[in-house]
């Protein structure tokens, strides 16, 4: 679990990206992480909306006190309408 004190330190990037990877529920190794004073501002893709709220709800609840900014896309992925020749 990380610390509240841990935001400010050095490793709190680190922190959280291993709380995101290690998070059973999320398991999420692409996300940027940028502390700007009272603010965490998290940024990257992710396959839905539910996975992208998610992702913050778990920082926010972890770091009550810290404003958290969400920039993380959704990126849509569908299956090509034919399959890719390879000769």
């Amino acid at each position: 679990m990380v610390s509240e004190a841990r935001i400010s330190d050095e490793y709190a990037d680190a922190a959280v990206h291993r709380m995101l990877t290690e998070d059973g529920s999320i398991c999420e190794q692409g996300i940027e992480v940028i502390r700007r004073d009272s603010l965490i501002v998290l940024r990257g893709q992710v396959e839905s909306a539910a996975r992208r709220d998610a992702i913050a709800a778990r920082v926010a609840a972890e770091f009550p006190d810290r404003h958290v900014q969400n920039d993380i896309v959704v990126t849509t992925v569908a299956v090509p309408p034919e399959p890719e020749v390879i000769s």
